[in-house]
């Protein structure tokens, strides 16, 4: 099972829970399949990303960021992660 790394950044966290974890995810998986491990692994700490819970579809304003490129840019959440990769989710600062 390959390592990654996994990065959640948002507002109601504490500043030393925005380090990286370790992670392990299975041969193959994409960002879809993370977001499916986080949703079970880590529900209070995750499902603030989610709009749909049932569904594992990201809030509008959810940001993610694999190895410092925007998913959306790549594959969306068919992304593929390799080992190593740090992946990073986040939630949109809006307003004025």
């Amino acid at each position: 099972m390959p390592e990654i790394f996994v990065k959640l950044m948002n507002k109601g966290m504490k500043y030393d829970e925005h380090n990286s974890f370790p992670f392990e995810t299975q041969e193959g998986a994409t960002v879809a399949d993370l977001i499916d491990e986080l949703h079970e692994g880590y529900k209070d700490r995750f499902d603030v990303y989610l709009e749909d819970k049932e569904q594992r579809m990201l809030r509008r304003d959810t940001i993610v960021i694999v190895n410092g490129m925007n998913m959306v840019a790549r594959d969306g959440v068919k992304t593929k992660l390799s080992k190593g990769d740090l992946v990073v989710f986040m939630i949109a600062a809006v307003g004025g």
